[in-house]
This record gives C-alpha cells, sequence and structure tokens, in this order.
C-alpha cells in the first residue's frame, strides 16, 4: 500500500512537472493568432462594414477614436481634425514613424494612385470639399466602399464612399508604402 501511494505520488509530480515537455502545434507562418478580444472588434466592424475584415491592427486602431469630436488642428483624443486622424491611423495601424505627418493636401501626393476597384483596407481617401480640384479632406479605406475619417459635423465615424455627399467630393485613393 505504502509502495503505490509512493507510485501515485511520483506520476502527480511527474504530471505537474512536465507539462512544457510537449512542444505545442505551431501556426503556420505568416498566420496570425487573434485574442478573443481581437476576434470580437474584427466581428464587430464586420458587421458595421457589412464585410469581413481582418486587419486587427487598423480596427484596434479605429476602435479607440470612434467618437472623437472634430476640431480643427486638433491632435488627441480631446479633438481632431482629419489629417491627424489619418496620420494617427498610419502610426498606429501600420507602424508609420511616430513623427509622419502630412495635411491632407500633401498626403494626397504621396503613395501610389488606386482605382476604387483596387481599394484595399487601410488605403487613404481624399475629397475636395470644396467641388475644387484642391484636396482638402482625407480619411481612410476600410472595406466594402466604406471608409473612416473625422467629419467636421460628427467626430470620427464610418462613412460610405455611396452618399451623394461623398460621391461629389471624392477626389482619389492612394496606398502609402
Amino acid at each position: 500500500m505504502k509502495d503505490l501511494r509512493f507510485l501515485f505520488f511520483c506520476l502527480i509530480l511527474i504530471g505537474f512537472s512536465s507539462c512544457g515537455i510537449f512542444k505545442k502545434k505551431s501556426t503556420s507562418k505568416g498566420s496570425v493568432v487573434q485574442s478573443p478580444r481581437d476576434s470580437e472588434l474584427l466581428i464587430k466592424y464586420s458587421k458595421i462594414i457589412g464585410q469581413s475584415v481582418t486587419n486587427k491592427y487598423l480596427y484596434r486602431a479605429i476602435d479607440g477614436w470612434m467618437g472623437v469630436p472634430y476640431k480643427f488642428a486638433g491632435k488627441s483624443k480631446d479633438g481632431i481634425d482629419c489629417s491627424h486622424f489619418t496620420c494617427q491611423i498610419l502610426r498606429s495601424g501600420f507602424q508609420f514613424p511616430s513623427d509622419y505627418y502630412f495635411p491632407s493636401s500633401r498626403l494626397a501626393e504621396q503613395g501610389e494612385k488606386q482605382s476604387l476597384d483596387q481599394a484595399k483596407e487601410g488605403d487613404l481617401v481624399f475629397f475636395s470639399m470644396n467641388q475644387t480640384s484642391k484636396v482638402s479632406h482625407v480619411g481612410v479605406f476600410l472595406a466594402n466602399r466604406k471608409f473612416v475619417h473625422a467629419s467636421t459635423s460628427k467626430g470620427v465615424i464610418i462613412s460610405s464612399l455611396d452618399e451623394d455627399y461623398y460621391k461629389k467630393r471624392f477626389h482619389s485613393i492612394r496606398r502609402m508604402k
């Protein structure tokens, strides 16, 4: 009986100490393991956008800014303008340099022009709000013709390129390098 208890004790001890001896199955190269929070976030934005979305870094960055009011030349969550918001998303969602900033008209000169059919999550969407050829507003393309931006009337929101207001003022889409 004493030997049986000793054997049982040894087996339990080995069981506790061997938890790390079995290699965990690794994910294939390039795949990303998502936390439950990331999955919830992507599901939330997939419903809002009406299409499956995958870039957890982009949607994490956006989620923290939703509803922040617009403020001309604003740079914080107390108030932000469209170009500061867009550059902030590029910095936090796409690892652009921490000092990366251009006003919307200068952002429109960066990167590579894309057609609307080629647009991908993270591309920049430009508008001429005065219906001139000069760019005066910028947002970040998401998917399904939706984009996020700092609206002067509603703050940081998601809008559709199919809305008449934006359809009339659409200028271009560019992919930053």
